[in-house]
């Protein structure tokens, strides 16, 4: 294995993509999988996942994929996107029909439309044809379940719009008939707030709601050093508390700052003070383009006006503090405060105050 093919293993520092290991979010993945052995309907068989960018949100949908496949659950994996009923039948048809390699026989007549398939899988011509989404994933809840497997949706980046109400009224009309399906959906802040707050999917608020925080440096460092030992680069512990230190406990700067440690360094060799600063820079670089600008892309004047204001108060602020730097009275901060907590840009540690959720946001910000 060459060096690059080393890194790729360890550390994938972009979106949609995992490593090998999986850390710190031991509790949250078996929170869900243990609502997979729950009876239909549990409320853990239906979960909301929802964080900024980089938070990890799409590698725990990879992870709850491959764990849920081992334990008896047929899984359609889709991005949210008008198609996406559609792409969900697909998915399923395409992943369970391993289980169907004996059944070749081509059903015909009445017993062919009565069960809606040809064969396997295959929906019968007249059931393609006068079947929509929520009946034909009802047909496929059915015939997995001959084959002892339940249905799992796994949804990324969630967002209002007609496709998500046909796919989620279905979800739930299916609990209804006692279908042994579950679905897990994950999203930015402000979009699942949107989600929860749409007419038609207000059932989707008795969902397990799960906020992805930041991940404990602990584990951080001691992930560093059981992957710069498993390839041969030496860091001391000086470096190795210093690295899982400068990531704060945000994943995505944890993937960043551990791929271009090893990126520099030459194999057999030792991770250098210069070395460090070096993948430090380069990691700020990549978090600059891909996870503040795009953050900050969809917020208004007054918005970045509010939350540079709170950068240089530094650290954690009072309410009264930020009015009295932006010259505001009374409560003409709080659409502000109300609008940027349900971004995900912000939040409340305690009443009165506020602090940014996403790491090195404010430094960005004080450049600017």
């Amino acid at each position: 294995m060459d060096k690059n093919e080393d890194i790729y293993s360890l550390f994938q520092p972009t979106f949609g993509n995992r490593p090998e290991q999986y850390i710190g979010r031991d509790g949250v993945i078996e929170q869900f999988m243990a609502g997979l052995t729950e009876p239909v309907g549990s409320r853990n068989r239906c979960t909301l996942f929802l964080g900024q960018r980089g938070m990890g949100k799409t590698a725990l949908l990879l992870e709850l994929n491959d764990r849920a496949q081992k334990a008896g659950y047929v899984v359609a994996r889709v991005t949210a996107h008008e198609g996406m009923p559609q792409a969900i039948i697909e998915q399923f048809q395409l992943n369970g029909s391993k289980f169907f390699n004996d059944d070749k026989r081509k059903l015909t007549g009445v017993s062919a439309g009565a069960l809606g398939f040809s064969f396997g899988l295959t929906f019968s011509e007249a059931a393609q044809r006068q079947y929509g989404f929520r009946s034909k994933m009802s047909l496929l809840c059915d015939k997995l379940a001959e084959k002892g497997k339940g249905a799992l949706i796994l949804i990324d980046e969630v967002c209002t719009s007609a496709a998500m109400r046909e796919v989620a009224s279905a979800y739930q009309e299916l609990v209804g008939d006692r279908k042994n399906i579950a679905i897990a959906m994950a999203g930015l802040p402000h979009a699942v707030s949107s989600v929860l707050n749409d007419s038609v999917l207000t059932f989707l608020n008795r969902a397990t709601k799960v906020e992805l925080g930041l991940i404990s440096t602990n584990l951080i460092r001691a992930y560093y050093e059981r992957a710069f030992k498993s390839i041969g680069i030496k860091a001391s512990n000086e470096i190795l508390d210093h690295a899982a230190l400068s990531t704060r406990g945000f994943p995505y700067l944890m993937q960043l700052i551990g791929y271009y440690m090893i990126q520099y360094t030459p194999r057999d060799e030792v991770v250098t003070d210069d070395i460090m600063n070096k993948a430090e820079k380069a990691a700020m670089k990549d978090m600059d383009d891909n996870v503040f600008k795009p953050i900050l892309a969809p917020l208004s004047d007054n918005d970045r006006i509010f939350l540079q204001a709170i950068a240089h108060c530094g650290g954690t602020v009072t309410t009264s503090k930020l009015r009295a730097k932006l010259g505001k009275k009374g409560p003409a901060i709080q659409p502000y405060r109300k609008r940027l907590i349900e971004a995900g840009v912000i939040e409340s540690p305690r009443r009165g105050e506020l602090v940014f959720a996403v790491p090195y946001l404010a430094d960005y910000l004080l450049t600017l």
